[in-house]
């Protein structure tokens, strides 16, 4: 195959799920739903905790909101129902055909992943005046533009590959649920969407600075409020990069041998 060919071929199937997610319109506007509530409450709570002071263990009070405003946007990039449709593509069979399909199984993954940011950069345009109009978003801190819009970047294939590798599961098991849903709550601890992790105690913070999770979250948005500045900035996206090839490797590893436990079901 050509690299047109190559290429042709991955932009139809990316450009198919994106039909694909369209036609659910509920979970898309849930997607957009979300994120503005949880925007909308963060923000509540954090000036409550704040109450009458601009500045709390040295962190102004805009800081904090811009933070958790721009966490639950970067929450929505990373977050997929990869999963999802990995395992009711197990369930019921239909996993044969993809695996027939000149498109690689794994690739298939990564178009979907693509074609749901797709979905969802209109919806960030559309968040952005809640963000603005709850949080009064800061602009970002003097130079943090270009390293913001790379670790952003390097988050979001973080995040995918992570996703990839619970959803390889479906290969030994059809129920996934729980682990789904324990995942989804971990990550959004150890990322630091919940939570900013410079609250955390100092030796959990070492220690999930350094996990692959925070990578989603946490580094983009400490670069674009200035927490993570200069040599720092890139010292966070070095760990980025660190992770997304040792993930991404573990990933290839797992698929490959993930594909000879596929047992059809139905179909």
């Amino acid at each position: 195959m050509t690299l047109t060919g190559w290429a042709n071929a991955r932009w139809a199937f990316t450009s198919s799920r994106v039909r694909t997610v369209y036609a659910y319109r509920t979970d898309v506007l849930i997607w957009l739903f979300a994120p503005a509530m949880q925007v909308v409450l963060q923000a509540a709570l954090w000036r409550a905790i704040y109450g009458e002071r601009a500045i709390v263990d040295g962190v102004p009070l805009a800081m904090m909101t811009t933070y958790v405003s721009l966490a639950a946007i970067q929450h929505l990039i990373g977050w997929d129902d990869t999963t999802d449709w990995l395992i009711e593509r197990v369930r019921d069979g239909k996993i044969g055909t993809d695996m027939a399909r000149p498109v690689g199984l794994l690739s298939q993954q990564v178009c979907g992943q693509v074609a749901q940011l797709l979905v969802k950069a209109p919806m960030v345009v559309l968040l952005l005046p809640v963000v603005v109009f709850v949080s009064g978003l800061g602009a970002p801190a003097p130079g943090a533009v270009g390293p913001y819009v790379l670790s952003t970047l390097l988050g979001w294939m973080v995040s995918c590959c992570l996703t990839l590798l619970v959803a390889s599961v479906a290969f030994w098991t059809l129920e996934l649920s729980g682990m789904e849903f324990l995942y989804f709550v971990l990550s959004g601890f150890l990322s630091g969407t919940l939570v900013p992790l410079w609250v955390m105690p100092d030796w959990m913070r070492v220690i999930l600075e350094w996990l692959p999770w925070q990578s989603v979250v946490y580094t983009p948005v400490a670069i674009y409020i200035g927490r993570f500045e200069g040599a720092r900035a890139w010292e966070a996206i070095g760990v980025q990069l660190l992770w997304l090839v040792l993930v991404g490797g573990l990933v290839r590893l797992v698929w490959r041998r993930a594909v000879h436990r596929v047992v059809v079901q139905g179909g």
